[in-house]
């Protein structure tokens, strides 16, 4: 998975302003173009726990919209471990759709340690990682 350094940048930040609890996100390309160029905050449903997420299908709708627009694709998912690995757990796995890129990122003591980008070989999981790779523009 290709990312750029503003798209990388924005997921980093958006982990460390809502650190100790999980964010989530989507991960948008131009159409055509190998390199994730936006990150898209989703609001996380889940409101009392450090370690589960549920994106909002009303942010999820919109900014799906936005995207059809704008001649832009979601290419994949991003969120936030909390000080955990930069790891796919078996939540994640289970929760995957084959097709787009996963990227976790770890977050310690509000700072982003880590970041590993996974994919789904199938519904389900299990997932494996791809290899991340931080392009500029």
């Amino acid at each position: 998975m290709k990312i750029t350094r503003a798209a990388m940048a924005a997921v980093e930040a958006h982990a460390a302003e809502g650190y100790p609890m999980e964010v989530c996100g989507m991960l948008v390309a131009e159409r055509g173009s190998e390199a994730v160029s936006q990150a898209l905050r989703v609001r996380n449903l889940v409101q009392d726990r450090h370690d589960r997420y549920e994106m909002d299908p009303r942010d999820q709708i919109r900014l799906q919209r936005e995207c059809d627009r704008d001649g832009l694709e979601i290419v994949g998912y991003y969120h936030s471990h909390p000080d955990h690995p930069a790891q796919a757990s078996e939540t994640d796995a289970r929760r995957s759709w084959a097709g787009p890129v996963y990227l976790i990122v770890s977050c310690a003591s509000g700072r982003v340690v880590d970041a590993n980008a996974f994919v789904a070989e199938r519904d389900g999981g299990p997932m494996r990682e791809e290899p991340l790779e931080i392009v500029s523009g």
